[in-house]
């Protein structure tokens, strides 16, 4: 009571819910809207083109990052200049090395011909035995069995030696009797003196000789 009702409006328009068919085919339609656009656009052969969406190779799309940031402005020019250092590094780096190597092949070389000369030599004293005269000990005494040769020097040395023991008997008994006197201060023992060896002889071989000549000369 009170209300008015109103009439079901007739002009209404209805339309029929669309399906989730319609979704699958977006991508289609809007590939079919961009080739069939015509306001301020450049109308393309659809024969000649077959993907609408496709960007051309050489458009800006396609550039790499070297030509994007470094191809104009102060980058550009930045980079010039590093570029520049790093390949003059470069080429003295490889300048250097290569003097290093040419260095080391001619230091090898002058190796190799240095050791093939020693091995000639070493040989050639190995075939004449020149060598092994150098090992010759000079003095007529044997260092292993502490024996005198033979031969005229080894005489000459052995009567040398003998006469150096003899004087350093003598010395010995002579300075001791100087510093000590004769008997022991304390005890008052007789002092007991070295034994002296006799007087050494000239040898047979060495008497027609001069008196210079009977000596060893060093």
């Amino acid at each position: 009571p009170g209300k008015t009702i109103m009439d079901a409006p007739t002009n209404v328009r209805n339309i029929k819910p669309r399906g989730r068919s319609i979704a699958r085919h977006r991508e289609g339609i809007e590939k079919q809207r961009l080739a069939a656009r015509r306001s301020q656009f450049i109308r393309h052969d659809p024969k000649a083109i077959t993907n609408a969406l496709g960007v051309d190779k050489r458009a800006p799309f396609h550039q790499s990052e070297q030509q994007r940031l470094f191809s104009t402005g102060a980058a550009n020019e930045e980079k010039v200049r590093r570029d520049a250092r790093i390949s003059r590094n470069t080429q003295i780096c490889n300048a250097k090395r290569g003097a290093r190597i040419k260095t080391e092949k001619s230091r090898w070389k002058y190796e190799d011909r240095k050791f093939n000369m020693e091995e000639q030599r070493m040989q050639r004293f190995r075939e004449t035995g020149r060598k092994a005269l150098a090992n010759k000990s000079c003095v007529p005494y044997d260092t292993v069995t502490h024996r005198f040769k033979d031969g005229l020097d080894a005489q000459r040395l052995h009567y040398r030696e003998e006469k150096f023991r003899h004087k350093a008997k003598l010395r010995e008994n002579h300075l001791y009797g100087r510093a000590n006197g004769a008997y022991n201060p304390i005890t008052g023992a007789e002092l007991r003196k070295a034994v002296v060896p006799p007087r050494p002889t000239t040898p047979q071989a060495l008497k027609h000789l001069p008196a210079w000549q009977r000596v060893v000369h060093q």
